[in-house]
């Protein structure tokens, strides 16, 4: 999963995954509910950061080749009932990130892979950092709530596989 995949590839893995959902269990509902009010509180934070450092950055992280959408992340996706991206971040080795524009990513953070939304480079960890130690704790226990919930949804997705 975590790898270039031509669209067509990528819809007949969104179809297992949505199958797999279908299957879901209120805990997984939660899950994705609690995934979703974390990335919901990180987000104006994390707009802020990427606001004040991203326009000037000569090395965009979303340039990075190995940022792929996962399991966990289709997890969520499907878990949501909302369209899915229409294919992962790049469809073969070399090519940027398809969701890169002009203003950044052209993604919902609730859209994008998890690496994504965690992810800080150093000029925002500075900006953190700058950040009243609550909220520094905050952003901290969120991202270990949201990595908390993926790793269930994993584990769920894992003790289905013979229902696909």
């Amino acid at each position: 999963m975590r790898h270039p995949m031509r669209d067509e590839d990528w819809r007949a893995e969104e179809a297992v995954v949505r199958r797999t959902m279908a299957h879901a269990s209120p805990e997984s509902a939660r899950c994705v509910e609690v995934i979703e009010e974390c990335i919901a509180r990180l987000d104006g934070l994390m707009d802020r950061f990427c606001a004040l450092t991203c326009p000037s950055c000569q090395d965009q992280c979303c340039n990075g080749q190995k940022v792929f959408f996962n399991l966990a992340d289709l997890m969520t996706l499907a878990a949501r009932n909302k369209p899915m991206p229409p294919g992962q971040t790049r469809t073969a080795s070399g090519l940027p990130c398809r969701y890169l524009g002009p203003r950044g990513c052209a993604l919902d953070r609730f859209s994008r892979p998890y690496v994504c939304v965690w992810f800080l480079c150093e000029p925002q960890m500075e900006l953190l950092n700058q950040e009243p130690l609550r909220v520094q704790r905050d952003v901290i226990h969120m991202l270990q709530t949201i990595r908390t919930q993926r790793l269930w949804l994993e584990t769920f997705y894992e003790n289905h596989e013979n229902e696909r």
